[in-house]
């Protein structure tokens, strides 16, 4: 009884979820994630309110912001460690509550050293860090939780669907989280997502503690014991010992590093390059455009895999579309001097970019089943760097050349190696 409470898996049982459970589950997953990514954003919404309220400069509000991913890396190994012994939902629930609360007590404590400007940039950074901290274990522990309740073959699309929220979470925290900043005040914007996201994670637990039989007859068959011992460590050494599991780690670095380029600086781009055309429209329609793209692309990826691609190929055409086809529209925004052309660029950008959703970060699944969330909190990790590193040296690129061509280069470059590194060494097949 303490193993079934807990979510202790027999290694032998693979129990897959019917396809209303599947449906049911992408929705749940697709919205949680899309508050989760509300709640990340919140703070960048907000940033200049809170700049004239408590006196901040850039260099201040950049360590408020920035403060978020130092929290990041550190649950992504552990959360996935954790979501393969007692199962993904579970740690789902547990993240849910916590960073809702973080988000929905952030006014509060703010205000309680609203005289002190110092010590509440002290202080929000901490709860930025903490809800980095929180919000690290959601990813792998989804993709733990795919792993043993989707077949291998039928993974992309639901990923594809359940990863699209991330960037939908940003079009909804940047259109509605910007009307409530203006009609309400900042307070509200992190009321509301705070309280949405305690909502949907108490759906959430309730749909997954629903008593399903046929789950517990196929875990717990009459007279044999359930064992749990395999799942007590992780072959570490074995999977860092796979080239494939290394070249997923490298591809997922350099995808980051032009996902968080493209996340950062695009505002930018367009407020030094169009001065007179309203943010609103830049910063959402790109993003909007890339929800459908990242849906088609599970799609894709699972029809072809039906068609008789091997698996491995499938997540190779799905990254090589991602890393090259961001790396071309990357490359012509220099020479968009047409507002809409140059919209419509970057909506390729992210929208292509997309289709590694369908590729590197579902292929941990692949090539380790049994330990999916634990080889994806290792990837993770190491693609949280160019959240602060990458972000930065583009700056620093800025700063030196004056010149988007040389940024967009950059990313171009880095995009094309990473995409070569796993064509040649990723793989579809399990090896862990």
């Amino acid at each position: 009884m303490w193993q079934d409470h807990f979510g202790m898996r027999n290694n032998n049982d693979v129990v897959h979820w019917s396809h209303n459970e599947r449906k049911m589950w992408v929705i749940f997953l697709f919205l949680v994630t899309t508050i989760l990514y509300a709640a990340r954003v919140a703070m960048p919404v907000c940033a200049s309110a809170l700049a004239k309220e408590f006196g901040w400069n850039k260099a201040d509000l950049g360590v408020v912001m920035g403060s978020f991913f130092w929290g990041y890396l550190t649950t992504q190994l552990l959360g996935g460690y954790i979501a393969d012994k007692i199962g993904g939902d579970k740690l789902l629930c547990f993240s849910g509550i916590v960073w809702g609360l973080l988000t929905a007590f952030t006014p509060y404590v703010a205000h309680l050293f609203l005289s002190h400007p110092k010590h509440a940039l002290l202080v929000l950074t901490l709860l930025r860090v903490l809800l980095g901290v929180s919000q690290g274990v959601h990813y792998p522990s989804m993709m733990s939780l795919m792993s043993h309740k989707i077949p291998k073959n039928e993974r992309s699309l639901p990923n594809g669907i359940i990863t699209s929220a991330a960037n939908f979470g940003t079009v909804v925290c940047g259109g509605l989280g910007s009307f409530v900043l203006e009609a309400q005040g900042w307070q509200d914007v992190f009321y509301l997502i705070g309280g949405i996201g305690l909502i949907f994670t108490y759906l959430l637990k309730i749909f997954s503690q629903r008593p399903r039989v046929s789950e517990r007859r196929e875990h717990f068959p009459l007279g044999k014991k359930n064992d749990s011992s395999k799942l007590d460590s992780v072959p570490w050494k074995k999977i860092l010992s796979k080239s494939p599991v290394w070249c997923l780690i490298f591809a997922h670095i350099c995808a980051n590093n032009c996902f968080y380029i493209l996340l950062s600086w695009l505002p930018t781009y367009f407020h030094e390059k169009f001065p007179n055309e309203k943010g609103w429209f830049y910063n959402t329609v790109p993003w909007i455009m890339s929800v459908p793209a990242s849906i088609f692309s599970g799609w894709v990826c699972d029809k072809v895999i039906h068609a008789g691609w091997s698996i491995g190929h499938a997540r190779k055409l799905m990254q090589g579309i991602a890393m090259y086809g961001s790396a071309c529209f990357g490359l012509l925004f220099p020479f968009c001097s047409n507002f809409y052309a140059a919209v419509l660029c970057a909506g390729m950008a992210v929208s292509v970019h997309t289709f590694h959703n369908s590729g590197v970060l579902v292929n941990a699944q692949d090539i380790a089943p049994s330990c999916a969330g634990s080889v994806f909190g290792i990837s993770n990790t190491f693609a949280c760097i160019p959240g602060f590193v990458g972000v930065y040296l583009t700056g620093f690129i800025l700063h030196v050349s004056g010149s988007w061509f040389v940024v967009f280069l950059y990313m171009a470059l880095v995009n094309v190696v990473g995409g070569f590194a796993f064509i040649i060494g990723g793989s579809g097949e399990r090896v862990v």
